[in-house]
């Protein structure tokens, strides 16, 4: 047999070595091997077939988002030919999601999952899943780096299919690619309770490094993953020892099955704001006007009693605000008309403030051409303003 290597990553301020009794503590990840399924389909489904696991993009909009895969051997249904590139580690499904698409830009998949008990501020934890790039399969002719995972105590919403504003915990650095299972270990500090693991690319294109590993007609990195686990660390099994600096070592091992990356990294030092998580609301178009340019200027503020109105706006389902509390001082703000799209700006509340709804003045300008109006805003419906040209 060909000699392999093991890869061991070593990152940040210390490593904790691990004796084996740890290898048998609670797995907090429910449905690891993601083989509760709501139904079997021919082998190919969305994450939503996978008990427990859900897309971070919430919504399922008209347009184009992002669809993390369950895949699956179906011996009643076969898929024509995935028995041919497809083979699960354990059992007989796994999740899949694309990390970088040549054919839309910036184009992300994550999938996330709730832990069975949230993580203990302070404690030592260690997580570990296997992945793989398939073998020259549909979607796989691309290897990338950026696949990563992140620990949040509230869910993250991705917007449409766009990357992930936050930074993760883990990270793989380098281009990655196998055919073979390969098994990515790291352990961390946990700064907060945490509830939640996102798994996915964080980095947008152009921090993503590309290798074309074969031709397709439809470039993609695809990633196969199975068998996530993440247990506790006892304070007692925990040994730390100084590492100034990054370490990178290859030990060249004899009669090895499987590649395995292992990076132990303590947490990051700078802390990364939670995410605003937007509830799903039906929106009330409560105002047209027609523009004859494409720059537009808006101005914003609470023109009858300040009563602490908080609010975030939208631009064609973009944030250009987020939790701003309305004052009698107008604030400045440009979108521009961008044709095919909706070109609604929506206001979300966040409160009611003391005298409900939730109201903004608002002053467009384009061109030469200046209005003044208001939107409204409940709890349960946002109200927009429908711009066109």
């Amino acid at each position: 047999m060909t000699a392999k290597y093991i890869k061991q990553i070593v990152l940040g301020g210390f490593f904790i070595i691990l004796p084996f009794k740890s290898i048998l503590a609670q797995n907090l990840i429910p449905n690891p091997s993601f083989e509760n399924i709501v139904e079997e389909t021919r082998g190919h489904a969305y994450l939503d077939n996978i008990d427990d696991w859900f897309n971070a993009n919430h919504t399922q909009p008209k347009t184009l988002y992002g669809t993390p895969d369950h895949l699956f051997i179906n011996e009643k249904q076969p898929l024509k030919g995935i028995k041919d590139t497809f083979e699960p580690r354990t059992g007989k499904s796994v999740l899949g999601l694309i990390s970088y698409m040549q054919r839309v830009k910036n184009y992300r998949e994550y999938a996330s999952v709730r832990f069975t008990h949230p993580l203990k501020k302070g404690e030592a934890y260690t997580f570990s899943a296997y992945i793989k790039n398939g073998n020259h399969v549909a979607f796989g002719s691309i290897a990338t780096n950026g696949l990563g995972a992140y620990f949040s105590v509230h869910k993250i919403k991705q917007n449409l299919f766009e990357p992930l504003s936050v930074t993760p915990q883990f990270q793989i650095k380098e281009i990655f690619y196998t055919t073979e299972w390969t098994e990515v270990q790291f352990t961390f500090v946990a700064e907060d309770n945490y509830k939640y693991l996102t798994l996915g690319n964080f980095l947008d294109d152009t921090h993503t490094d590309l290798k074309y590993i074969n031709y397709d007609v439809d470039p993609q990195c695809y990633v196969y993953i199975d068998d996530v686990s993440l247990v506790h660390v006892p304070k007692e099994e925990q040994e730390e020892v100084e590492e100034p600096e990054e370490v990178i070592v290859e030990e060249k091992v004899e009669e090895v099955k499987e590649e395995v990356i292992v990076a132990v990294v303590d947490t990051p030092k700078v802390e990364v704001p939670e995410k605003v998580i937007y509830e799903d609301r039906p929106t009330e178009v409560q105002s047209s006007i027609y523009i004859t340019t494409y720059e537009v200027s808006l101005a914003i503020w609470d023109n009858k009693t300040v009563d602490g109105d908080i609010v975030s706006l939208f631009w064609n389902g973009e944030h250009i605000i987020e939790e701003y509390e309305l004052t009698a001082k107008k604030k400045k703000l440009k979108i521009r008309y961008e044709p095919g799209k909706e070109n609604v700006l929506i206001l979300y509340a966040h409160n009611l403030g003391d005298d409900p709804p939730n109201t903004m003045a608002i002053q467009i300008k384009a061109g030469k051409k200046k209005r003044e109006l208001s939107i409204r805003s409940t709890l349960g419906k946002s109200g927009a303003i429908r711009f066109k040209r």
